[in-house]
C-alpha cells in the first residue's frame, strides 16, 4: 500500500467493490474547479476529454479495469472559491460522490493579496463540508503557474501557500501541481509560455497530464 492511499480510502474501497461486482455499481468522481478543470485551452477551445478529470478516469481504469467510473466535471469558467462554495450542494454533494477534487486559486489571485485570507476560509469550508458527508474523499490541487504579473509579483505564491495550509490543517491529500510546474521552469526544461495554452492561465494538454499524474499517485498500490 502506498502512503498516499490513506487519503482516498473510500474511493479505493468503491473501486474494489465495483470491480468485484463487474461494474454493476459505479464509482462517482466530481471535479470542482474553474476553467482549467473544465478543459478550456486557447480562447474559444474547450476540450474536456483532454482535461485532467477525464485523464484521471482513464488512469484509474487502467488500475481497476473492471470498475465502472463516472466523472462529473464541475469546472466553471471564471470560478473562485466563494462561488464554488455557493454551488457545492447543487453541483457536487447531491451526486453523492466517492471522490471530490478541488482546484481553485487562479481566479481568486486576481483579487490580490488582500483576499488571500477570505480565499483560505472559503476553501477550508469547501473541504469541511465535503468531509462532513462522511462518504467522500477530498483531494486538493494547487493550480498551474500563471504567465503574467500575478505570478511574477508573488500574488499567486500567496494563494498556493493558502491551499497548502488548508490541506495540512484539514488532513487531506494535496496534489501539488504548482510545485511541479515551478520545478520544470527552474530547471530550464520548459519556457513558461510553452506550458500554457492561452499564455496566461490555461495549461496545455500536456499540462493536464501533469495534473492527472499528480492525482493518480494517490491510487497507486
Amino acid at each position: 500500500m502506498s502512503e498516499k492511499n490513506r487519503f482516498v480510502p473510500q474511493t479505493i474501497a468503491a473501486l474494489r467493490k465495483s470491480s468485484g461486482m463487474a461494474g454493476t455499481q459505479s464509482v462517482r468522481y466530481v471535479a470542482l474547479g474553474d476553467s482549467v478543470t473544465a478543459g478550456w485551452l486557447e480562447h474559444g477551445v474547450l476540450d474536456s476529454d483532454a482535461a485532467y478529470p477525464s485523464l484521471l478516469r482513464r488512469r484509474l481504469a487502467l488500475l481497476y479495469p473492471h470498475a465502472m467510473i463516472s466523472v462529473l466535471n464541475a469546472g466553471l469558467g471564471g470560478e473562485n472559491a466563494a462561488g464554488a462554495l455557493e454551488r457545492l450542494d447543487r453541483d457536487v454533494l447531491r451526486h453523492d460522490p466517492h471522490l471530490v477534487t478541488i482546484c481553485l486559486g487562479l481566479n481568486d489571485a486576481r483579487e490580490g493579496i488582500g483576499s488571500v485570507d477570505s480565499f483560505q476560509q472559503s476553501l477550508g469550508s469547501l473541504v469541511h463540508r465535503v468531509q462532513a458527508t462522511g462518504t467522500a474523499d477530498v483531494l486538493l490541487l494547487t493550480p498551474n503557474s500563471r504567465g503574467d504579473h500575478l505570478q511574477e509579483d508573488g500574488t499567486v505564491t500567496a494563494y498556493i501557500r493558502a491551499i497548502r495550509t488548508v490541506a495540512r490543517e484539514t488532513d487531506v491529500g494535496l496534489a501539488d501541481v504548482h510545485a511541479i510546474y515551478q520545478g520544470a521552469l527552474r530547471s530550464g526544461v520548459q519556457n513558461p509560455a510553452d506550458l500554457l495554452s492561452n499564455r496566461v492561465s490555461h495549461p496545455t494538454r500536456e499540462g493536464h497530464q501533469i495534473f492527472a499524474g499528480a492525482l493518480i499517485a494517490f491510487f497507486q498500490p
